[in-house]
C-alpha cells in the first residue's frame, strides 16, 4: 500500500475538465481473469493434499483458487467477498485493499512528518493518533468486509467483518462490491497518519476514479461526500478523526505530496496557495502545484518519475524556463526538502520573501 513509510507513490493519470474543474483522470489499469473457485469437496481431495499442491491456491478454510499465480492480498479479498458467507449478506470489500482499489494515497509516514505538523502548544510525549507502522502492517495483513444485509460473521484467520453504515457502495473487479471510500476511511482512519487521510480527501475531491478491472469512471463532488460523511457516526473515534482531516481537504490536489508541502506550509502561517494553479505561456497551458498568483510565486513537487525519465525532466526545464521568463518565481522540491530541516527552511524563506511578507522566524 502506498511505498510504506518513504514518499508518497503517485497516482498515474492526467487532468481532465469535468463540470468546469480540473480533475485528475486515472488511467485504466488491468486486473487478471477472475479464477475459478472450489470448496474442498469439489477437488476430491482433502485439504492437507491440496496444500502446496501446484496450480491450486488457499482462499481461505474450505475454499481454494484454482491458478498457478499466488493471490495478492487485493485479489483475496475481492474474491472472499464474492464467496464468503450468505450472498444476501451482501458483503463489500472494505478496509485498505478496498482503498487501494480506489489507488487513493495510503501508506506509511515517518516521524519527522507529525514532528513539523504538531503545534508547539502540544505536550510532548505519546501523541494521540499517533502513526504507527505496525498497526498499519496489521490492517494491510487482514481483508476487512462489511455486511449491509443480514449480519455475516467469520472465523477464518486474518478476516474481519463488520456492518456498514449503509452508504453506496460501488463497482469493483469480477463484478464485486467496494465500500463507499468515506466509509472506508473512517474505519482505517486509526491506524493511518493524519496527514495521510487529508491527502486521500484531497484526491477523492481531485480525482475521476477508474476503478481497476472496470472501466465506468466515478468522481465525488464536495457536496455528496459532506452528505456521506454526516451519514456516519459522528461519535465514533474513527469518523471524529476523518471529520478532523476533512476541514484541511482541498482540491484540486493531484498528489499525496502537493498536500503534505501545502500542509508544512499552512502549519508555517503562510497564507493558503492556490492549488494545481492553471497558467498558459508561449501557447502551453501549465498546473503549478502550489501557487500564489498575485506575487508570481510557486511551488512545484518533482517525484521520483522526473529523475528516472529523461524525456520530462526535459520538458521540465524547458517549462521552468518559461515560466521564469514570464516573471514567475518557482521553487522546485523533492522529498529531502520537505524531509531537511535545513532546506525546508530555505524553501519557506524564500516563499516569505516572494510573497512580500517580513522576515520572521518560521
Amino acid at each position: 500500500v502506498g511505498q510504506g513509510c518513504g514518499q508518497p507513490a503517485p497516482v498515474h493519470g492526467s487532468p481532465t475538465y469535468s463540470s468546469g474543474m480540473v480533475l485528475y483522470q486515472q488511467r485504466s489499469a488491468p486486473f487478471p481473469p477472475e479464477p475459478l473457485v472450489v470448496p474442498t469437496a469439489e477437488t476430491g481431495r482433502r485439504a492437507s493434499q491440496l496444500l502446496g499442491s501446484p496450480g491450486v491456491q488457499r482462499l481461505a478454510r474450505g475454499l481454494w483458487v484454482l491458478r498457478d499465480e499466488p493471490l495478492t492480498a487485493v485479489e483475496r479479498a475481492v474474491l472472499l467477498q464474492r464467496h464468503l458467507c450468505r450472498p444476501e449478506s451482501g458483503l463489500l470489500v472494505s478496509g485498505l485493499h478496498g482503498l487501494e482499489l480506489l489507488r487513493l494515497p495510503v501508506g506509511g509516514s515517518e516521524a519527522w512528518v507529525q514532528d513539523v505538523l504538531a503545534r508547539p502548544h502540544r505536550s510532548r510525549g505519546p501523541r494521540q493518533g499517533a502513526f504507527s507502522a505496525s498497526s498499519l502492517n496489521a490492517a494491510n495483513h487482514c481483508v476487512e468486509l462489511l455486511w449491509t444485509g443480514h449480519r455475516a460473521q467469520s472465523k477464518q484467520e486474518g478476516v474481519r467483518i463488520a456492518m456498514s453504515h449503509g452508504l453506496p457502495s460501488l463497482v469493483g473487479p469480477w463484478g464485486s462490491r467496494v465500500a463507499h471510500p468515506l466509509e472506508m476511511l473512517s474505519r482505517m482512519s486509526t491506524v493511518l497518519s493524519p496527514w495521510r487521510i487529508t491527502a486521500c480527501l484531497d484526491a477523492l475531491l481531485s480525482t475521476r476514479f477508474v476503478i481497476p478491472g472496470t472501466s465506468r469512471p466515478v468522481q465525488f463532488t464536495r457536496e455528496q461526500l459532506e452528505e456521506s460523511l454526516d451519514q456516519l457516526p459522528p461519535a465514533a473515534r474513527g469518523v471524529i478523526r476523518l471529520r478532523r482531516a476533512w476541514r484541511d481537504a482541498r482540491s484540486p490536489c493531484w498528489s499525496a505530496a502537493e498536500t503534505l508541502t501545502r500542509l508544512i506550509i499552512a502549519r508555517h502561517d503562510l497564507p493558503e496557495p492556490s492549488l494545481n494553479h492553471q497558467v498558459t505561456i508561449a501557447g502551453r497551458t501549465f498546473f503549478l502545484d502550489l501557487a500564489w498568483p498575485g506575487a508570481r510565486t510557486a511551488v512545484e513537487y518533482n517525484g521520483g518519475v522526473h529523475a528516472r525519465e529523461v524525456s520530462q525532466y526535459r520538458d521540465e526545464m524547458y517549462r521552468l524556463s518559461l515560466l521564469r521568463d514570464a516573471g514567475w518565481d518557482v521553487s522546485v522540491l523533492t522529498w529531502d526538502d520537505l524531509r531537511s530541516p535545513t532546506r525546508r527552511m530555505t524553501w519557506l524563506s524564500r516563499i516569505q520573501r516572494g510573497l512580500g511578507r517580513p522576515h520572521r522566524a518560521l
